[in-house]
């Protein structure tokens, strides 16, 4: 069975061809890596080193809070008061150093 695209003006184009052609690459790339073909309606997924490794440590953050509340509060009675000191030469070089990370 061969598959018309029809164009303005034009007669059909066949793309029969073009489609055996996508089958035989496909077939030529699962031998390539060893004989191994896909089985038809399973899918797999093999999931890398870094991967399980980034997993493990997801799970290990979920357990620590998202706000550390005696630093906050540490630093609000600092500021409240008034014996909080801001060294301004600090400030800058972490400011750097955020902009080349994000940069």
């Amino acid at each position: 069975m061969a598959d018309k695209i029809s164009t303005y003006g034009r007669a059909g184009l066949d793309i029969s061809q073009a489609r055996s052609r996508e089958v035989n690459r496909a077939d030529r790339a699962a031998d390539a890596q060893g004989g191994r073909k896909p089985d038809a309606g399973r899918d797999a997924v093999d999931f890398s080193n870094t991967a399980t490794m980034l997993k493990g440590i997801e799970v290990r953050l979920q357990g620590q809070p998202e706000v550390d509340e005696a630093r906050v509060n540490e630093l609000r009675q600092k500021i409240e008061s008034g014996n909080y000191e801001l060294s301004a030469e600090r400030l800058a070089a972490k400011l750097l150093r955020l902009e080349q990370d994000l940069g």
